[in-house]
Parts: C-alpha cells; sequence; structure tokens
C-alpha cells in the first residue's frame, strides 16, 4: 500500500515550511457505465494512495437522478469491500463552474472522468480538460467493460520523461492490483545520448528502484523512435496488455486520439496540471 504525503508551503518570517493537508480523489459520476467504470479505477487508486474519494454528481438538468443512484449504490459496495472511505457530494448548476468551484474548497490529487469510445466529436472531459481546473485529470476511455474490475498488466507510456503524479497513478494501479507494469519511455533524450549502460538506464533507474520498495513487478521499454499509433497497438495486444496510461503532456493530441480510438483496450489519458 502507497502512502501519500502531500502538502502545502508555508510562509514565516523568511523561511519556508510544509504543512500536511488532506488530499482527495474526485470521481465524476453521472449513471452511464462510462463514469461508473471510471470510478473503478478512481477506487483502485484511492485505495493505493490512502486518499478519501469523492463521487461527486452535478445535476445540470440533462443527467437522469436514477440511473445516478443506481450506479452510485454499486460504486458505494464496491468502495466498502475495498475499505475506501468515501462520500458522496450532489451540486447543481454548470459541470464546470461546479468543479471549479469544488476544487477551490477543497484538495484534488485528481479528478477521473469518462470519456467516449470515440474522438472524433467533441466529448465532455475535453472541457473539463481545457478549464483550466488546478490538478491533474485522468480521462478514461473504456474499450472492454470486463477488463475495469481485473487488470493484470499494466503500461504506462510516459512519453520522453517520466511525470511523477502520473507514475503515481500508475504504480497505485498496479499496486492495489498485484498487476505487472510496463513502463514504456519513447524517444528519451537521455537515451538517446547515452553511450553505457548506466546512462541507458539514467532516465528510468530510480522509478524502478522505488517500484523495487513497494515490491512491485516493473518492466523498462526504451523505444527510439517516434510514436507510431499502428506499431503502438500492436505492442499493446502481443503482449497482452489489460490497461495503458498515457501522459497526455507528452503526446500529440492527434495520435494519442488515433492510437486510443484503434485500441480494443482500455486506456486513461493523464493530464498534468501546467500552472
Amino acid at each position: 500500500m502507497l502512502k501519500h504525503a502531500l502538502g502545502v508551503f508555508c510562509r514565516s518570517s523568511d523561511s519556508l515550511f510544509l504543512r500536511e493537508v488532506p488530499m482527495r480523489v474526485v470521481s465524476l459520476v453521472n449513471g452511464s457505465l462510462l463514469s461508473e467504470a471510471a470510478s473503478v479505477y478512481a477506487i483502485n487508486y484511492a485505495k493505493a494512495i490512502e486518499c478519501p474519494l469523492t463521487f461527486l454528481f452535478v445535476d445540470n438538468g440533462l443527467e437522469s437522478i436514477d440511473k445516478f443512484q443506481s450506479s452510485l449504490a454499486t460504486l458505494e459496495e464496491i468502495s466498502e469491500a475495498s475499505g475506501v472511505p468515501f462520500e458522496v457530494v450532489i451540486l447543481k448548476g454548470d459541470v464546470i463552474d461546479q468543479l471549479q468551484h469544488f476544487a477551490q474548497l477543497y484538495s484534488i490529487d485528481t479528478v477521473f472522468c469518462a470519456t467516449r469510445k470515440q474522438s472524433n466529436t467533441h466529448s465532455f472531459s475535453e472541457k473539463i480538460v481545457r478549464s483550466g481546473i488546478e490538478t491533474a485529470i485522468a480521462v478514461v476511455k473504456v474499450k472492454n467493460v470486463s477488463q475495469v474490475r481485473s487488470f493484470h498488466r499494466v503500461l504506462l507510456a510516459a512519453g520522453e520523461t517520466i511525470n511523477s503524479h502520473c507514475y503515481l497513478l500508475w504504480i497505485g494501479l498496479i499496486s492495489s492490483n498485484q498487476a505487472l507494469g510496463k513502463l514504456y519511455l519513447q524517444n528519451s533524450r537521455n537515451v538517446k545520448k547515452a553511450s553505457s549502460k548506466s546512462g541507458l538506464k539514467y532516465e528510468a533507474a530510480p522509478f524502478v528502484q522505488l517500484a523495487g520498495m513497494l515490491k512491485q513487478q516493473v518492466e523498462v521499454v526504451q523505444v527510439l523512435q517516434p510514436v507510431n499509433p499502428a506499431s503502438m497497438n500492436n505492442y499493446l495486444v502481443e503482449n497482452d496488455l489489460d490497461l495503458v496510461i498515457y501522459n497526455a503532456a507528452s503526446y500529440p493530441k492527434k495520435i494519442l486520439n488515433q492510437i486510443t480510438d484503434q485500441s480494443s483496450i482500455n486506456s486513461i489519458l493523464f493530464y498534468p496540471w501546467k500552472a
């Protein structure tokens, strides 16, 4: 189990000190199967980092209250079985406005939301990503519902460098489900310039060592060619992966859309907050 040590910097005269504050994982729910699936990943993550979980429903007059309550009953059962403390928050109004207001009042680690299977039309998740909310956003794209509750091989497509918050999501999910983790580095500048074994392993080494300290089994894959949607999806199928986490800040949006649209594997597009 991971212990999540988070805090804020406070100023006292000329010095800074760290004051621990409670963080929470938030999952947007609306009664759909997609939001329910995204919430299952949120439950697993909250369990791993030992944070409370908030199921947030914003009543904007377009969603079904009955469907929400039915879905919530399922999610409450899963949370209780997983030992994850949770709360249910119901707000009224515009979803983006209410989410931003909620983020101002409470410390949020990550917001989970679901998106459509195809990206050829604008999805509500894009509005959330563009909203400027000061937290990480995990957009879940579900292709195989049966693999949501049981995943055994999880890939982190980190891009050129490893984002620590994206890594935390990945290591949290594999630890909560005792899954095998693959760390996929694409076009790393350090690897390109490396001329020794030490140089080749430099980028990933601290993260592999951290995984080892947490008793998690991980593999590192170094790829020196630019990402190709067809090649990437072939790799995912050949390696029998159940879930892929993409650091969305490291890949062009068009490429990510092509990969995830064509894939039959569940994915999470992770958007770190950019100040």
